[in-house]
């Protein structure tokens, strides 16, 4: 009798067991979660994986630390640099040392010279842009307590020169340091039993929270999957609007009856919505609106394209030109606020909209440095 060749009985499920234990070596190791994303290692190295365990940022670092508000420190070549969740990097890594200042600021080693980088590129004094926010002419940089204060202290031959970290805003707005108005704060993160750190909604939430954009509901919830009314999205808009210009109103508490009037005065007065476009206020808002309101905002207007707009109206399958606020939501996407629900960029004009889905709208239109670039 001819044989066939394969393996039978105890022989076949000892080739299974090998193979699966290979498959299980081989794998890398996932450690913890945060924002979405866990550390992942193999031979020695690091990447990120997401909530399936799916390597999506490459295991290429000599070491990593976790993400927070949406940026990682890595170290690679010895040298450390910073990412955001898709990998793309935004402090090249070529420090020596780089520490976390709060407001967007690191501080930064270069062999024996210190200085204080940003993350996001600013306007240099030669017509070009520079990311050295204190240059690297420092023996040594750190914070510490000066008359009681929070103060960034720059050694250079034994003498220091004081900043107070509270003054760092407006040094930041005054050389036009992109999303200075919306500086993020060391250390402010939010802990709602709701909010899973392995939820894609997670660096949202933070980012709203640390930006003071969003709050949670009571009870230690954000309710990420409730519905936005029309009177939270003018709400949402009356508060970038105000941070973005500088003035007072987003720092005042919510007073009045209803809740809402002071924002929707507000967006009045600053040509938001005319009064009276919207006479439900407590319905769910649709998505298209939402779009039209921050659309509407000046920051929003101001906002530079990062996509090419002929490309997105071709792009988006479910917006036409003429559509209701067809020409809002075609430049949310170009100037990368917008991504859609699917990987064919859906914008579902017509649904509502979550506090998840606002929260990380919200965080894009205010962090230059988590925009998205769609091709």
């Amino acid at each position: 009798m001819r044989r066939s060749g394969k393996l039978r009985g105890p022989a076949a499920l000892l080739l299974v067991l090998a193979l699966t234990l290979s498959a299980a070596l081989a794998a890398p190791t996932v450690y913890g979660y945060q924002e979405g994303l866990a550390k992942a290692s193999e031979n020695g190295l690091w990447g990120f994986a997401d909530a399936t365990g799916r390597v999506v940022i490459p295991i290429q670092y000599q070491s990593v630390l976790d993400f927070t508000l949406g940026t990682a420190l890595v170290r690679s070549n010895n040298k450390m640099g910073l990412i955001r969740q898709d990998g793309l990097s935004l402090i090249p890594p070529e420090y020596d040392t780089l520490e976390n200042l709060g407001y967007g600021l690191y501080l930064a080693q270069k062999g024996n010279q210190w200085g204080v980088v940003s993350m996001l590129p600013f306007p240099d004094e030669q017509g070009g842009t520079t990311q050295e926010f204190f240059p690297f002419v420092y023996d040594a940089v750190r914070t510490d307590k000066v008359d009681g204060l929070d103060a960034l202290v720059l050694t250079a031959g034994g003498a220091d020169t004081v900043v107070p970290l509270s003054t760092l805003k407006d040094q930041m707005v005054r050389r036009q340091v992109p999303s200075a108005q919306f500086p993020l704060i060391k250390g402010r993160l939010p802990s709602y039993t709701d909010v899973s750190p392995r939820d894609w909604f997670s660096v949202w939430v933070d980012l709203a929270y640390n930006l003071n954009l969003m709050q949670g509901v009571g009870d230690g919830r954000f309710a990420p999957h409730q519905t936005l009314t029309v009177a939270e999205a003018l709400k949402l808009a009356a508060f970038l609007e105000s941070q973005a210009n500088g003035d007072t109103f987003h720092l005042q508490p919510v007073t009045g009856t209803p809740w809402y009037k002071s924002s929707v005065t507000y967006c009045e007065a600053s040509g938001i919505i005319s009064a009276g476009e919207f006479t439900d206020l407590e319905r769910p808002v649709t998505r298209a609106e939402m779009a039209y309101i921050f659309s509407r905002t000046s920051l929003a207007r101001n906002l530079p394209e990062i996509n090419s707009l002929s490309r997105v109206k071709a792009a988006v399958p479910d917006v036409r030109t003429g559509d209701y606020a067809a020409a809002a939501i075609f430049g949310l996407y170009a100037k990368g606020i917008l991504t859609g629900s699917d990987g064919d960029l859906t914008f579902r004009p017509k649904d509502s909209l979550t506090r998840a889905e606002a929260a990380a709208i919200v965080s894009r239109m205010a962090r230059a440095e988590q925009r998205i670039t769609l091709w």
